[in-house]
């Protein structure tokens, strides 16, 4: 028992001995790592910015119906599903390509569209996701309109209307800098530790009366001191 902590201590301290040997990897290759991370994220990566529209659905399509039941707040929430997928259909995306004459394809616009469900409950929640902030505005405010009409003519039953339109945000989602930068740092600290390491393995020369005892088994009889000599 003894011997087995002796043996972990000695790895430990063989490990602290490799690390801080090679202490300048572990500086340099995250800072580089870091840098090239910030560089990336603000001058290569195209911001993405988002605009939010919110609907609520309703059971009946009479919207001035003020009592309303447990039954049709049920069906309402089980609409919510079914409007979000028509709310990404070609049938509505395609109206909206149409209707501000963008240059693209449903299939485009769809990857750029999240459509959900808030906390179970009627209300969906419409994000829209484009290099131009205002075109999100546009696109999510224009699905607003088009989609009570077609989800109406679709379903025959039940109806959505506008919460909150989408306003127009200059703050970017994309990229995450700070996040960026933080998972490239880890990333070159493991570099770092790695390349240390392998450094070590390929080291095959010794450098200590210890590496001699160990590698070699043998007895060290003696030692000649490195002497300096003076000019």
């Amino acid at each position: 028992m003894g011997l087995n902590q002796e043996e972990t201590s000695l790895d430990i301290r063989e490990i602290l001995f490799i690390l801080t040997k090679h202490w300048k990897l572990l500086i340099i290759i995250p800072i580089v790592c870091a840098v090239s991370a910030l560089l990336v994220s603000k001058f290569i990566i195209t911001p993405q910015y988002e605009a939010n529209a919110t609907l609520i659905v309703n059971a009946s399509q009479n919207s001035q119906n003020t009592t309303i039941t447990n039954d049709q707040l049920t069906t309402a929430q089980r609409l919510v599903s079914t409007y979000s997928i028509i709310l990404k259909s070609d049938t509505v995306l395609d109206t909206v390509i149409k209707n501000l004459n963008l240059d693209m394809t449903s299939k485009e616009l769809t990857a750029n569209i999240s459509v959900s469900g808030v906390n179970q409950t009627e209300v969906i929640d419409i994000k829209v996701k484009n290099t131009d902030p205002q075109v999100a505005v546009e696109i999510a405010n224009e699905i607003t309109k088009v989609a009570p009409d077609i989800i109406i003519k679709i379903v025959k039953a039940g109806s959505v209307e506008i919460i909150s339109p989408a306003k127009l945000n200059e703050a970017p989602v994309s990229p995450n800098v700070s996040l960026n930068i933080a998972i490239a740092f880890i990333i070159g600290m493991v570099i770092s530790v790695l390349f240390s390491f392998l450094i070590e393995l390929l080291d095959n020369t010794f450098s200590s009366e210890e590496d001699v005892k160990k590698y070699l088994e043998l007895t060290v009889i003696g030692i000649i001191p490195s002497i300096e000599s003076k000019s």
